[in-house]
């Protein structure tokens, strides 16, 4: 399994997931994409739908019957995810696959709409073959980032990433 690739895929989606967000209007929602891979030229398909669930069902489904055809994939859908104060924070959910990895591995990242700004951190799912020496990781997951003809501003925002404020019980 080369984690390089899986690394590079996630951040170009990551990247592509960014530079739709930051266009879109404050009620817009993303539609769900993939990034089939071959080697490291995507072909990124969105999956738009009557609604949100069933595009990231159709996005879903694309992904298990196109991925024996491709060297991998990446793909982002857009959600809520619950908070302890009862509010919902908008969150990018990436995830990625490459032949022999079983889960794909996932990640999410919070942001803020109208203006967009992310809320800093990558939060990624524990893995047990994934991820296993993190730093050459993201310095891959950074060149899949600069992959992507928005990579440069991509970065901007990671920078200027909003921190994470975290509520007392």
């Amino acid at each position: 399994m080369d984690e390089n690739l899986l690394a590079f895929y996630m951040g170009y989606a990551f990247c592509h997931a960014v530079n739709v967000q930051h266009a879109l209007g404050s009620e817009e929602l993303m539609v769900p994409f993939v990034v089939y891979w071959q080697d490291k030229q995507p072909n990124p398909v969105p999956y738009p739908a009557a609604t949100q669930s069933e595009a990231v069902e159709r996005a879903c489904a694309a992904r298990v019957q196109r991925g024996s055809e491709t060297t991998g994939w990446s793909s982002c859908r857009e959600g809520l995810v619950p908070q302890n104060d009862a509010s919902k924070l908008d969150a990018l959910f990436v995830e990625g696959w490459i032949p022999g990895l079983a889960p794909p591995l996932e990640l999410l990242v919070y942001y803020r709409r109208g203006p967009f700004r992310l809320i800093r951190g990558l939060l990624w799912k524990s893995h047990p073959y994934a991820r296993k020496d993190t730093n050459a990781f993201m310095a891959e997951f950074r060149k899949g980032i600069l992959a992507h003809p928005f990579g440069a501003t991509c970065l901007e925002y990671v920078e200027r990433a909003e921190p994470a404020q975290f509520q007392q019980p």
